[in-house]
């Protein structure tokens, strides 16, 4: 093998890595918002998808399937994370009943 071949099997190996890696942040991020809506309060695994999936999205040469599993971990990490303030603010007067019940039963 020349030298050019080498630096070009070298380049093609680093852009398959990186594309690898950004398809599994994108998975993961995808899983991650998916799976928040389980729990209605679990915030932390919407913020980790948001944060995956922006993750994913860093850099130039974004292939269509990571472009597309970090968008919607991003669409619904974000809507998960309103739902969750939305139910907070308007239901405040009963969670604070409940939190005051919790407290007693301690």
């Amino acid at each position: 093998m020349t030298e050019q071949n080498t630096a070009e099997h070298s380049a093609a190996l680093a852009a398959a890595r990186d594309e690898g890696r950004r398809l599994g942040l994108a998975t993961a991020a995808l899983a991650m918002a998916i799976v928040s809506f389980i729990n209605l309060l679990g915030v932390e695994k919407s913020l980790l998808a948001v944060v995956l999936g922006l993750l994913a999205l860093r850099g130039s040469n974004i292939a269509g399937a990571v472009r597309s599993r970090s968008r919607v971990a991003l669409i619904l990490g974000t809507l998960h994370l309103l739902t969750v303030l939305l139910v907070l603010i308007l239901f405040r007067e009963e969670l604070s009943e409940f939190l005051a019940m919790l407290y007693e039963l301690n």
